[in-house]
């Protein structure tokens, strides 16, 4: 995966954690903690599955182009 599709990422995240932080201060009853549980907790961890899938998809379009010249 290019540098900038993965920093991209991996700022993406970075922003969105920190914004649900900010939105926790003010929101705090059982539908916060279960949208938190149910959307936000699986992100990171959804994350770098993605990360690793461009990775291989990377990868592979490389060898395809490679076995095509």
């Amino acid at each position: 995966m290019s540098v900038a599709s993965s920093s991209n990422l991996e700022t993406s995240t970075r922003d969105l954690l920190l914004a649900w932080e900010r939105a926790q201060e003010k929101w705090r009853d059982a539908k916060s903690q279960q949208f938190g549980q149910t959307f936000i907790q699986p992100v990171p961890d959804l994350v770098v599955q993605a990360r690793d899938a461009m990775a291989q998809l990377e990868s592979l379009l490389r060898k395809i182009k490679h076995d095509c010249e």
